[in-house]
Formats: C-alpha cells, structure tokens, sequence
C-alpha cells in the first residue's frame, strides 16, 4: 500500500512540472521600458490616433519601436516597467499584463560601445 502511495505521488510530481514545462514562455525573455511616449493625433488622420513610440531594453540592446493599439494595451506601461518580451525579426513581441501579445514594429536599435 505504501508503495502505491508513493508511486502515485511521484507521478503527479512529475505530471505536475510537465505541465510546468509546456506551460513557459518560450523564447521570452525580460524587457525593460525605457522610454514611452503617446504620439500626439493629427486632425487629418484620425485614424492613427493611438500611436505610440516605445524604446525597450532586450539584453545589451535598445529597440526604438512604433506601435498602434487601443489605450487599454498601454495603461500600465512606464519606464522602469518589465514585460516578457520575444524579438522576431522587425518585430518585438510583448506579453502585457493583461495577458495580451502586442506587437512593436522595431524602426532602429542602438547597442553600447
């Protein structure tokens, strides 16, 4: 009976941290905001009146990129603020806490010397 006992927790254990496992953000890593900025709206252009401009920190590099969204993608992002973050090509994925992926077009990058 203890042996039982102790097989089926062991395998729940390791049902446990499986599941653990698949359930991480691959590829993800830190990003800290270094600067964000809400692009003011042209009168002409109406449509592009949430646009962002947003530079983040991925390792040694800053990433200026754009960005378009509705506000609410943007409520809790200020500098010194980290979000998980994944750089695919031009494109910089990140996690926000609202549990949404948003997307930042990467325009320019600058690593120190």
């Amino acid at each position: 009976m203890k042996r039982c006992l102790v097989a089926l927790t062991c395998c729940i254990t390791l049902a446990t941290t499986f599941a653990f496992a698949q359930g991480a953000d691959e590829g993800y890593q830190m990003a800290r905001v270094v600067a964000f900025e809400k692009v003011s709206a042209n009168a002409q252009h109406m449509e592009n009146s949430d646009q962002y401009k947003i530079s983040m920190r991925l390792g040694d590099t800053v990433y200026a990129c754009r960005a378009s969204g509705p506000a609410a993608n943007f409520l809790d992002w200020h500098e010194g603020k980290e979000f998980p973050a994944n750089l695919n090509g031009k494109v910089l994925l990140v996690k926000s806490p609202n549990g949404q992926v948003v997307e930042l077009t990467v325009v320019g990058k600058k690593t120190p010397k």
